[in-house]
């Protein structure tokens, strides 16, 4: 079994050398696609020194789609098994890449994608499928990745990942996580809160996220209402929610919220671009 990487670097700070340092060794190549607006040469530099290493500047930030899917053409020109897919602040748990071998062999027919587990210490055995899984950590399979449209670059940023898994679901393909392997990764600037006894975490994501987040929703759910209707629902009511009651700059968030659904309505897509 041949395992290629991509991560995508946005703007990174030195710490992402240590991260990505957790899986390197493990890869038949690391493709570092970079997708910054600003260049950290010392990251750049430090990364470079790895053999295995093929880093490729897009030149700025034009999305995490076009990033990934510029990284999983270069995998499969290079013929391998799996694409391992990470976060530039992620952390991979190199001492289970035996368990996730297992199941890579064991379900290989069955799913396009098998990943790991978010910040859990869950110790029970077992491959749990699902609907939708977040990008990092995601080891797609080369040949089942080649018989769809593959990531989608006027979606740029959010609903990405979702997006991908739609397309191996409608080809009979399944996607689903190692419950017993845990990824160490953070998303946005997460807040924990007690609602009714129960806890919520406020993600406090960079504003422009709100854009991207509820045009790309809205869009995906309009063309298929079945698939993305429990995800949608969820970030339309309480994603919201979260927002009003412990997120600051409400105002300004909300009116990014309005601002990507009715781009979404028009058939808007692309990077952000300032009020028409």
């Amino acid at each position: 079994m041949i395992i290629d990487g991509v991560v995508v670097l946005y703007n990174p700070d030195n710490k992402v050398v240590e991260n990505i340092k957790s899986y390197q060794s493990f890869l038949h190549k690391l493709f570092v696609i970079d997708n910054s607006t600003s260049y950290n040469e010392e990251v750049i530099n430090k990364l470079k020194e790895y053999p295995n290493v093929i880093y490729q500047s897009l030149d700025g930030n034009k999305g995490i789609a076009k990033a990934l899917k510029e990284g999983l053409e270069l995998s499969i020109k290079d013929k391998v098994d799996f694409t391992l897919t990470m976060d530039q602040d992620s952390i991979f748990p190199t001492d289970k890449l035996d368990i996730v071998k297992t199941y890579l062999e064991k379900y290989t027919t069955e799913y396009a994608i098998i990943g790991l587990n978010f910040n859990s210490d869950s110790k029970e055995a077992k491959l749990v499928e699902e609907q939708f899984l977040l990008t990092s950590g995601n080891f797609i399979r080369n040949e089942d990745y080649q018989k769809i449209e593959g990531f989608k670059e006027e979606l740029f940023i959010d609903w990405v990942d979702f997006d991908l898994c739609e397309q191996f679901y409608s080809i009979g393909k399944k996607v689903g996580y190692i419950n017993e392997v845990s990824l160490l990764h953070t998303m946005g600037n997460p807040e924990s809160h007690n609602l009714l006894g129960k806890k919520v975490t406020a993600l406090n994501h960079p504003l422009i996220r709100y854009y991207y987040r509820y045009r790309n929703g809205l869009y995906l759910y309009k063309r298929n209402k079945k698939f993305f209707k429990k995800k949608y629902k969820h970030d339309i009511i309480i994603d919201r929610i979260k927002i009003l009651l412990y997120e600051k700059n409400k105002h300004a968030k909300f009116k990014m919220i309005r601002r990507g659904r009715k781009d979404a309505k028009r058939n808007i897509l692309g990077p952000y671009k300032e009020e028409r």
